[in-house]
């Protein structure tokens, strides 16, 4: 491996404060996103990781940014693989659409579109003029819809004034997931304000601070992921916009996710705010998203929960048990190698992705094989569920597995064993 990351400067990303404290140190990783084959080992990349509090403006983010050439020119995250979001998204479109649009003469753009999953059936609402916009032109390719316009391109102020240039500006923006992953987020967020309308509506899902705090979830910390996002946070920096946070919506996917619908201050959406953001505030306030402490103790369970689980694994392997890791995603590569996760404590890592088969997890290099491995003999005897907000979902996949007795790990928000199919 080499070191190709500097160690960063503390400042904030939102309002370049220096007011700022340190919450995890994962030390030098390799990227979460960046698969490989054996012959990559030698030459693979890790950079630091550090997790940090914005004592000015409430931020919580990543410090240590990697180009975005380098994260997402060649991505392996494909939505559509997954059942639990392409339902997701079959009902956001339905919603977003009925709520803010006229369809026949809408213009909607998603930035961070993946492979169409929202985009799809946005077009099937019969919006007049639908853009997704990614950088990954091996996840865009996939998309491959006549109703649909793809921008191959990163979402930045220049590509804005093409939209705008070839198709006016737009009624929505969208973006699902990715609003925390932009280095530049002020250019960003100045591209959103000079695309829309003045009555368009920015509307975006991220997982929810809350929701890492309260679970423990530091799986979800990568450079991918800079960005932590509660509203006392997301208020400070649409304000220096002119914006607003006008309603707010939690939602189950990943374990925890918010959907902040955003409009210009002065707009018709800004008189007619949602009481859920006043009560959204107040639980932010009353659970000390605004303090440092609050993500001190945060450090510490994260460290107890780490504990907990390699205990696990090591007690197991002693006996001479077979362990496969389930889910070679961003967070399981977090997980694996904030853990110090090896070949000692797991054999090999199962992902449903096809495009995942064959390669090997950054760091940790566990090669990966798809699901029909479990049913060749013998399985192992235990699958450690990486993918843990997926449980439910991988329970049923995986029905005939945990029938014939085998079980699962789940990691968080607690160190569990699942030993029966799920209901």
């Amino acid at each position: 491996m080499q070191v190709a990351g500097q160690v960063q400067l503390a400042h904030c990303s939102f309002c370049n404060s220096k007011a700022m404290t340190e919450i995890i140190n994962f030390g030098q990783v390799a990227l979460a996103g960046a698969f490989l084959k054996p012959e990559q080992f030698v030459g693979e990349a890790v950079y630091p990781l550090r997790l940090y509090f914005c004592n000015d403006c409430f931020s919580v983010q990543v410090i240590d940014k990697v180009n975005a050439e380098v994260l997402f020119g060649n991505y392996f995250y494909f939505s559509s693989a997954i059942g639990t979001l392409r339902e997701h998204f079959l009902a956001y479109a339905a919603e977003v659409t009925s709520r803010f649009l006229k369809p026949e003469t809408s213009t909607v753009i998603e930035f961070g579109c993946n492979d169409g999953v929202l985009l799809r059936p946005l077009a099937d609402q019969r919006i007049r003029t639908v853009i997704g916009v990614d950088p990954a032109t091996n996840i865009v390719k996939m998309i491959n819809d006549p109703r649909i316009i793809v921008i191959n391109d990163f979402f930045n102020e220049d590509v804005t004034e093409k939209i705008i240039a070839d198709y006016g500006k737009t009624d929505m923006v969208v973006a699902n997931n990715v609003y925390a992953h932009i280095s530049d987020i002020q250019g960003v967020t100045r591209a959103i304000r000079k695309v829309l309308k003045d009555d368009g509506v920015f509307i975006f899902e991220v997982h929810y601070l809350g929701k890492v705090i309260n679970g423990l979830q530091y799986d979800m910390i990568y450079h991918e992921h800079l960005y932590y996002y509660s509203l006392l946070a997301l208020t400070k920096h649409f304000d220096r916009y002119e914006m607003m946070v006008f309603d707010v919506k939690s939602i189950p996917i990943h374990a925890g996710s918010m959907r902040y619908y955003v409009c210009k201050k002065g707009s018709r959406h800004s008189s007619t705010v949602s009481p859920q953001v006043a009560a959204l505030r107040e639980e932010e306030l009353a659970n000390g998203y605004h303090r440092a402490e609050t993500y001190a103790r945060f450090a510490v369970d994260v460290a107890d929960r780490k504990g907990k689980l390699m205990d696990l694994l090591t007690r197991l392997k002693a006996k001479g048990h077979s362990i496969a890791g389930y889910g070679a995603s961003g967070r399981a590569n977090t997980m694996i190698q904030y853990c110090g996760i090896d070949h000692r404590h797991l054999d090999y890592m199962i992902d449903d992705a096809p495009a995942k088969s064959g390669f090997y997890t950054p760091g940790s290099h566990f090669l990966i094989q798809p699901g029909s491995v479990l049913q060749l003999s013998p399985p192992p005897d235990y699958l450690l569920i990486f993918a843990w907000s997926f449980v439910n979902e991988i329970a049923k996949k995986c029905g005939d597995y945990l029938g014939s007795g085998g079980r699962m790990i789940v990691p968080l928000p607690n160190v569990e064993i699942v030993m029966h199919p799920a209901g």
